[in-house]
């Protein structure tokens, strides 16, 4: 049979079902999102050079190099196809050895692998958006000729980024298929994996050094080398900031759930002073009483554990799988490891029983004399209530208002929980207006509403005549275009970036600068970069001197200015500087402002311009409308922002059942005064109004709370997503829709919280009320 103070234990806990439940919901809920974030987590290198043609020869003696671990050749051909009504610009990849799980994850999901001549496989990331599905015959451009393909098959490609984030078609087809498309014979691209996986970027650089060394000594030209961060992800920025961003908050989640443990502990020692006193005076140490109370709160985690492991592991599994897929992998095979799950029992049963340590240990510290000599509870704030006067306000009115402040510890420990989820809310709805304030900077420097590329680079002068004749076409500018690398001071470059060749005067290109200044007339060797270029290659800094490789030649150039184009890593060049002998560009690009400004208007006069390209022997690879493009970069971004929008709202949920707690908290020690008011005359309908009123009143000292609060938080965002992607311009004061959005739900969360204790109140008879202890 258990001993008293453990029989006194499970009776208190039965004595104060309500709260303790609610105790116990806002810990599981809290559990819940922490778990799901980490049971996803737990769920969740490759060097490539561009050569003329690839041999078994070459691929031999790559093979053999002690530092590399495996190694591919691969062609890419960049068209278009046609599905769905709409042309899509496509990347379609043809392997030496599609069989190969030695570099990169290449798997059949459905119909024919390996891709036969004749045919093509869709990547599994470019089947939805763009209605291709095996059994179809699709429209490929490629080089220079269009061919009708069957589509036989998909297959997923880790190593690539979604093609519905791209908005690229990414296929697969045998190197014949290609050259009937267009493209050159053979293979194009050397792929290999370093054996030591330690190995930092640089040191992966060097070794694709010998490997380029190796190709030329063969007599291979070797046109361009790219190094990817080593075991990084094209999307893992935006995967970073989500889980980096929604870890925090999970961890602020389980500190409000501290604070309503602490409140609930509090307010049982409080009522149980006298108890505990007279435990004391009959021999029961402190240490005793402490352990009785933490034990308490032991359970109450335990209690919170139990329920909120399986439902992590519930919601966990679609939540991973929906952050794999914007990752393009699968998670077939995948499962949670038992170290997630003994975190989150450890971290559910020592919460509790952390936030409870110190109240209790106040609570057995405290004198003999002092606690029986205690009514019971006490009354805090009262030279507040007795000076509060509101002209032209009832007394039970005033009454309620002065309530919230009876117990101010409480009360700072409600506001808090509340306020918290606000300032969550509110900056997460600030990053959101910070990135759309950023997708309108860099597309307000764009005064163009759609871009064509061609399959080959054109004059200039000739590209701008044509399409400048289109009617419905207001201007029209082509963009010379090249791909450079800094020559480092080891004599070795770095990754190749675009070079984009701009008049100074051009009216459709005016990139707002963040430092130093725009291209100006006379500008010959001038460069400006962008902020996502500089943040790779830092010597790009302005006012520097610097070597880079351009399309294979060795110049100088001098950095004027640096620009915000997102997460885009180009640099800006006067279009004069890329021109050839003759004084005129070559450009495969050409951008054009046009007189329709709905998307039909736009398309029809995308496909006159076209046409017009199209007769006068400019063949079209692909093209894009502006708003298209704006919308899909803009996806990328929100994504990140709508997962923080969802934390926030645990984190309300979780500070809802915190005012309900402290409500239901205030009614049970008000009871005496609920069966005064009762005995004078005081209907159901004024005492729920005085209960509803007090927890609008500590709502809105939690709005005006969380404003403030939300600044820090707001710039927290903004750095933490500043870090993983770009730049974003948080907005330093809260926005007015923000506001009174989150006052309106407040009021309603108010409302309901109040609800339970204020009808409970009533319903206690007023003889019972008046005999309450």
């Amino acid at each position: 049979m258990p001993s008293p103070r453990w029989r006194k234990l499970l009776r208190d806990a039965s004595l104060h079902k309500a709260r303790t439940l609610l105790v116990i919901l806002a810990v599981t809920v809290g559990m819940i999102a922490a778990g799901v974030l980490l049971d996803a987590w737990a769920l969740v290198r490759t060097a490539t050079l561009h050569i003329d043609t690839i041999d078994e020869t070459l691929l031999a003696k790559v093979r053999g190099l002690p530092q590399v671990a495996a190694v591919r050749a691969r062609r890419t051909l960049f068209g278009t196809v046609r599905a769905s009504g709409g042309t899509i610009p496509a990347e379609i990849f043809s392997i030496s050895d599609w069989n190969a799980s030695d570099i990169g994850r290449l798997r059949s999901e459905q119909g024919v692998w390996p891709p036969r001549d004749g045919e093509i496989v869709v990547e599994h990331s470019s089947v939805e958006f763009s209605g291709i599905a095996p059994g179809q015959t699709v429209d490929v451009r490629g080089v220079d000729r269009a061919e009708s393909l069957p589509v036989t098959g998909v297959a997923r490609d880790v190593g690539l980024p979604p093609g519905w984030m791209e908005h690229l078609v990414y296929a697969f087809a045998t190197p014949a298929t290609l050259s009937r498309l267009g493209a050159p014979p053979g293979f194009g691209e050397l792929q290999f994996v370093v054996r030591d996986e330690s190995l930092d970027r640089e040191a992966i650089r060097r070794i694709a050094y010998q490997v380029r060394a190796l190709a030329e000594q063969e007599g291979h030209q070797v046109t361009a080398m790219d190094v990817p961060v080593p075991g990084q992800h094209p999307h893992a920025a935006q995967m970073d900031s989500l889980m980096m961003t929604q870890g925090a908050f999970a961890l602020l989640t389980l500190l409000v759930c501290a604070l309503l443990v602490v409140n609930l502990v509090t307010a049982m020692l409080a009522a149980q002073a006298r108890e505990i006193a007279v435990m004391k005076t009959l021999g029961a140490s402190a240490r005793q009483i402490g352990a009785m109370y933490l034990v308490f709160a032991l359970l109450l985690g335990a209690a919170a554990s139990l329920p909120a492991l399986p439902a992590a592991v519930a919601i966990a599994r679609p939540y991973a799988a929906l952050k794999a897929d914007m990752l393009n992998f699968p998670l077939d095979g995948t499962s949670i490891p038992w170290w997630a799950f003994a975190l989150q029992l450890a971290v559910g049963c020592c919460l509790p029983v952390a936030a409870a340590a110190i109240p209790v240990a106040a609570a057995c510290r405290a004198s003999v004399v002092l606690a029986l000599s205690n009514p019971g509870i006490a009354t805090q704030g009262g030279y507040l209530r007795r000076r509060l006067t509101l002209p032209g306000v009832g007394r039970p009115l005033q009454l309620s208002i002065g309530n919230a402040f009876r117990k101010r510890q409480r009360l700072l420990l409600t506001l808090l929980a509340l306020a918290a989820g606000g300032a969550v809310y509110i900056g997460a709805d600030n990053l959101r207006t910070g990135v759309r304030a950023s997708v309108d900077r860099i597309f307000s420097a764009q005064h163009y509403d759609a871009v064509l590329r061609m399959n080959e680079a054109r004059p200039a002068s000739g590209l701008e005549g044509i399409a400048g004749g289109v009617e419905g076409v207001s201007a029209a500018e082509a963009l010379p275009s090249g791909r450079a690398s800094v020559r480092h001071a080891d004599g070795l470059s770095g990754n190749r970036f675009a070079l984009v060749g701009v008049a100074p005067q051009s009216r459709l290109m005016t990139p707002l600068i963040d430092e130093g200044r725009w291209l100006a007339a006379g500008d010959r060797d001038a460069i400006v970069v962008t902020r996502s270029l500089l943040k790779d290659e830092p010597s790009l800094h302005p006012d520097a001197e610097v070597a880079l490789d351009v399309d294979g030649r060795a110049t100088r150039w001098h950095v004027v200015g640096v620009t915000d184009a997102g997460a885009q890593s180009i640099a800006y060049v006067p279009a004069s500087a890329l021109a050839g002998s003759g004084g005129d560009a070559a450009a495969a690009a050409v951008v054009v402002a046009m007189a329709a400004r709905d998307a039909a208007g736009q398309l029809d006069t995308v496909l006159r311009l076209r046409a017009a390209l199209e007769r006068a022997g400019m063949s079209v690879a692909s093209s894009q409308l502006m708003g298209e493009v704006r919308r899909v970069y803009e996806d990328h971004l929100l994504m990140v922002v709508q997962f923080l929008g969802a934390m926030a709202w645990v984190m309300i949920a979780v500070g809802a059942i915190g005012l309900a707690s402290t409500m239901s908290v205030a009614v049970l020690e008000r009871t005496r005064e609920v069966g005064v008011m009762r005995a004078i005359g005081a209907d159901h309908r004024a005492i729920k109004t005085i209960i509803q009123v007090e927890g609008l009143v500590i709502a809105c000292l939690a709005w005006l709370l969380s404003l403030p609060l939300s600044l820090p938080v707001s710039g927290l965002l903004g750095d933490a997503f500043g870090k993983v992607m770009f730049t974003v311009p948080v907005p330093a004061i809260p926005g007015t829709r923000s506001m009174l959005i989150w006052l309106l739900m407040l009021v309603v969360v108010s409302i309901i919280a109040c609800a339970w204790p204020a009808r409970r109140a009533t319903r206690v008879p007023a003889a019972q009320a008046l005999g309450y202890e």
